[in-house]
């Protein structure tokens, strides 16, 4: 993956997510260009491109650092890509949503012990 691509500059985190998300740089690219939506982002100047690839839709956070190059801040895809860790976190939270009490403590329990996600 390279560090400046698609007319930004990307951080270790997005590069990293990218890996972890089994992304391609190039699909996060094109969000980022050839976005559906761009709307404001949660952190204060940050903008988030959302672009539809079938039944996932790719999220980009960018930002504009102080030189006025955009930084690409972290990425991700919804649904998570099968074998990813975030299909992991999803189906665990999943599980946590249809537990009866005593079934969210134990995860809870096991979550602290660094066992469950």
């Amino acid at each position: 993956m390279q560090r400046q691509y698609a007319g930004a500059i990307w951080t270790n985190h997005a590069l990293d997510r990218l890996n972890q998300r089994g992304l391609t740089q190039t699909i996060a690219g094109e969000t980022f260009k050839y976005a559906d939506v761009a709307m404001a982002g949660k952190q204060s100047g940050s903008i988030e491109y959302h672009k539809r690839f079938g039944r996932s839709l790719v999220t980009v956070i960018a930002k504009k650092n102080e030189k006025g190059e955009w930084l690409i801040l972290s990425c991700w895809i919804d649904p998570p890509m099968a074998g990813t860790i975030d299909e992991k976190k999803l189906h665990a939270y999943r599980a946590y949503q249809r537990a009866g009490f005593w079934g969210k403590m134990w995860r809870i329990i096991l979550r602290q012990l660094g066992i469950g996600y």
